[in-house]
């Protein structure tokens, strides 16, 4: 988690304790998401931060992919492609939508999501920090 943001970063720092934080509340909290972890062999070669919730507008449990990073000897390779299409083969969760975020400049990202066929959505997102 700390090598993403630290080559992808967000408006939020990242800290090993924030880590662990997320990692301890999914692992007790399961119903609210999970952390997929990827591997090849006994290498971790990759992670997603899934988080669900029930959505009113879509009519069913919608998925947020919080985070989805692939270790740069990996990518390219079709690993995070692979995985979105498992997770909507699979209607994990029986899931009517799937959304994520991407920052501005990772057209890296931006790219491979609208290949998968996301799209931009219309509305403005707003946050209140507490």
């Amino acid at each position: 988690m700390i090598q993403l943001y630290s080559e992808d970063p967000g408006p939020k720092a990242m800290s090993m304790q924030k880590a662990m934080a997320t990692l301890m509340h999914l692992s007790q909290k399961p119903d609210l998401g999970k952390v997929v972890v990827m591997e090849e062999g006994i290498e971790i070669i990759g992670y997603a931060i899934l988080v669900n919730f029930w959505s009113n507008e879509y009519g069913g449990v919608v998925i947020h992919i919080d985070e989805l990073y692939v270790t740069e000897p990996y990518r390219s390779k079709g690993i995070g492609t692979g995985f979105v299409q498992y997770v909507i083969a699979t209607k994990m969760e029986e899931v009517v939508c799937l959304q994520l975020e991407v920052t501005p400049d990772n057209q890296r990202a931006k790219k491979l999501y609208q290949r998968l066929g996301f799209k931009k959505k219309s509305n403005l997102a707003y946050e209140l920090e507490l």
